[in-house]
């Protein structure tokens, strides 16, 4: 049994030694898992090699850089002028796709404002598109950094009850930006003392009023993903910040179940709700899958090994 394992050995290095590296990945972070590769990256990299063209059959794939990069060999034939041209191409894409994403655009609207007859915020939405005219149409900034996903419930417990209660569980991500940019939703506030005033106001604060905009990230639309269902989104001022300027932008990806809880501690185990907020982030594809999952948006530099 010793010898048969002795010359399937032999018979991989033979092989092996047919085949040169050809290209090098690296990426944001380690992409090992057990004794070898992921089999999540592996299986991104083999169709990230066919869609620029190339039959990923051929590829050899093995980790290096403990585990944060990963070297593509190939035949010596494998690989002419046009297919590396391909390589290049398509590799070069991904990478400037996510330096693009990088930056955040928040266009305002100016416009004649859209009101409805009858509407009850009418002067509301008119007293905003008057201010958006007046601004300029566009501010740009750059992520300063994206948070891990995060759980988000609320206590319905009053007081001194010890009963068992239970919360919707909310999934949510925030981003911090290098530049703050203009505050786009607003809270009105009625002025006055008086029980009516007070009424008015809870009223109010289930409102949200925002300023004519839309916001980018690199090329992905926020809009067009909220349209379709997949977040909402906010642009929100942390303590730090100057009035009127948001430095920070929330996403909100809706309700995971409900959690338990007593006395301040939850009685629900929260691991499930933690996976499967991640999964509905990754499931909306750019630009959240250059920051969690593991796909070839992860990708952060390419090393050519190209012979002429």
């Amino acid at each position: 049994m010793n010898i048969r394992r002795i010359m399937l050995l032999g018979t991989l290095a033979l092989l092996g030694a047919c085949k040169e590296e050809r290209l090098v990945l690296h990426f944001e972070q380690s992409v090992s898992s057990g004794w070898g590769l992921d089999s999540q990256y592996q299986q991104a990299i083999l169709d990230g090699l066919e869609n620029a063209g190339i039959d990923s059959s051929q590829a050899t794939l093995s980790t290096r850089d403990n585990g944060n990069a990963v070297a593509v060999s190939f035949p010596k034939d494998a690989l002419d002028q046009q297919r590396q041209a391909n390589l290049t191409t398509y590799f070069d894409d991904l990478l400037k796709a996510r330096a693009e994403a990088q930056q955040v655009r928040l266009r305002i609207k100016q416009q004649e404002p859209e009101v409805v007859k009858g509407d009850p915020f009418a002067d509301t939405i008119r007293m905003l598109q008057a201010k958006a005219n007046k601004m300029r149409p566009q501010f740009t900034s750059r992520i300063e950094y994206f948070d891990t996903p995060r759980l988000m419930y609320q206590e319905r417990e009053a007081p001194g009850v010890r009963l068992y209660q239970s919360s919707p569980v909310h999934c949510q991500v925030t981003l911090g930006l290098e530049k703050p940019l203009p505050q786009i939703h607003y809270q009105l506030n009625a002025p006055g003392e008086s029980g009516s005033v007070d009424m008015l106001n809870q009223f109010l604060a289930t409102q949200s009023f925002r300023l004519p905009s839309s916001v980018s990230i690199g090329n992905s639309d926020l809009d067009q993903a909220v349209a379709k269902g997949h977040y909402r989104y906010k642009l929100i001022s942390s303590p730090n910040a100057r009035s009127n300027q948001a430095d920070k932008l929330v996403f909100f990806f809706g309700e995971l179940g409900l959690v338990e809880h007593r006395g301040g501690l939850t009685t629900t185990d929260l691991g499930k709700f933690e996976s499967n907020c991640l999964k509905r982030v990754i499931s909306t594809g750019r630009p959240f899958t250059f920051h969690y999952g593991n796909s070839l948006d992860r990708l952060v530099a390419v090393e050519y090994l190209f012979n002429g």
